[in-house]
């Protein structure tokens, strides 16, 4: 090596740096689903916000009969 940028040409160095560009690639990805779920999140309460009072309620009860549906299918499968 040269200077500090040259990277090794060993079969190890070769390996560490293609594990470091895997690395970089999962978390170039998680950041991109990370400002995406950020967005979406956003877009949802900037809509919520500006529903009616009697619209907010539908919502939250069509939202807490799913959630008591999906429960109740976790308890049935696993026998809770």
């Amino acid at each position: 090596m040269e200077s500090i940028t040259d990277r090794p040409t060993s079969a190890n160095g070769a390996g560490r740096r293609r594990r470091v560009d895997e690395d970089g690639e999962e978390i170039r990805r998680a950041l991109v689903a990370s400002v995406l779920g950020a967005v979406a999140a956003g877009a949802g309460y900037l809509i919520y916000s500006r529903l009616e009072d009697e619209h907010k309620e539908a919502l939250r009860r069509s939202v807490m009969k799913f959630v008591e549906d999906k429960v109740g299918e976790l308890r049935a499968q696993l026998k809770l």
